[in-house]
């Protein structure tokens, strides 16, 4: 079972093998603690706060993927005969990792798994939203 997951404080990336830190879930909720003092890094019920879990899959450079990445993809179109760059948000839905792209007004999202080769991990929602920015 994959058990690497990240989690986002509201102002910075804690990462499953930082050291002296530790995740406790108990049903929905869950607390990042900063070992031996006990003191709460980031928790559920706070506000700006995020646990993120790594899907198991990399991307073309070897980089884990996880929960709220941001992936682009680069392809020729095939009509148009140009380079083509597409950002997708790494998503579950339906229990599915999925990449849902970034375009408000695309419906498009496909299967994470699907072409792995081709996309690369460019950022994060949390730390990099100016990626998101200006998608039509």
């Amino acid at each position: 079972m994959n058990t690497a997951y990240r989690v986002w404080d509201g102002q910075q990336m804690h990462y499953w093998d930082d050291e002296g830190l530790s995740l406790e879930i108990k049903g929905t909720e869950w607390i990042l603690w900063r070992d031996g003092c006990r003191v709460i890094v980031a928790a559920s019920y706070e506000e700006g706060t995020a646990l993120m879990w790594d899907t198991g899959l990399k991307d073309k450079h070897d980089g884990e993927i996880y929960h709220k990445d941001i992936t682009e993809e680069s392809f020729v179109n095939p009509l148009l005969k140009e380079n083509v760059i597409d950002r997708y948000v790494i998503e579950r839905r339906k229990g599915i990792d999925r990449m849902n792209h970034v375009s408000k007004k695309s419906q498009l999202d496909r299967f994470l798994w699907y072409r792995l080769d081709e996309i690369k991990v460019v950022g994060n929602v949390y730390e990099n939203p100016e990626l998101l920015e200006g998608a039509e």
